[in-house]
């Protein structure tokens, strides 16, 4: 990405269920990070599905052919093909979701009026509605469907970028002070998180909160 994320993330790395199409994204502060990240994500899949991974797909990039992610692979027993080189039409599925990604990070940031510095969120929710999308590959069923075997909801969308009141626990504030803070949506609580991710416009930081109420109508300018 031309400019480092609020957490000081330059790359993105996604992955992909060749069975549900559900993609998994991350953001990196450096390339080399790319085994600890796919150490991650395997652990994250085979814990959630009960399935071995038998089979990385992948092209020749360095990241990925480096000799300690080669002995990882071999250590769990996961075979991995590589596109030839100068061929990226071999691994089509991953080259379209990253560009669909790239597109449509850039369509929520631009009417948002959040700088680039957001784009890590962006493509958290980017990835979020992608995988709540009927998708063709797999008979235009949901890939968080298949994934998590539940029907999912879809009460929680909400405008990226519109404005939103955190509410403030009691513990939080005194008596007189406001019973809220204003903030910016960004994006969704991971698989294992609940509640919507904010930027608290007072504090300029990022928070989490349950109890939000949204005035979808309004997009805040930001930049």
């Amino acid at each position: 990405m031309p400019k480092r994320s609020l957490g000081g993330s330059h790359y993105i790395i996604t992955f992909i269920d060749d069975s549900t199409q559900k993609v998994l994204a991350y953001s990196l502060r450096a390339k080399d990070e790319a085994l600890a990240v796919f150490s991650r994500w395997l652990a994250e899949v085979e814990n959630r599905t009960r399935h071995r991974v038998k089979t990385l797909w992948s092209d020749n990039g360095g990241k990925y052919t480096s000799r300690a992610f080669k002995l990882y692979l071999s250590e769990k027993g996961i075979r991995h093909q590589k596109t030839i080189p100068y061929t990226p039409m071999q691994n089509g599925v991953a080259k379209w979701i990253d560009r669909t990604i790239q597109e449509r990070v850039m369509a929520l940031l631009q009417p948002s009026g959040l700088n680039l510095e957001f784009w890590a969120e962006a493509l958290q929710a980017t990835v979020y509605v992608i995988n709540m999308s009927s998708s063709k590959a797999i008979r235009l069923e949901v890939p968080q469907a298949l994934w998590s075997g539940k029907e999912p909801s879809y009460d929680r969308l909400r405008i990226f970028g519109c404005e939103a009141y955190a509410f403030i626990p009691r513990e939080k504030r005194t008596k007189l002070a406001p019973h809220a803070t204003k903030c910016i949506f960004i994006g969704y609580g991971t698989d294992g998180e609940f509640g919507y991710r904010l930027w608290e416009l007072e504090n300029r930081k990022l928070i989490q909160s349950s109890d939000v109420v949204f005035n979808k109508g309004s997009i805040i300018s930001r930049n």
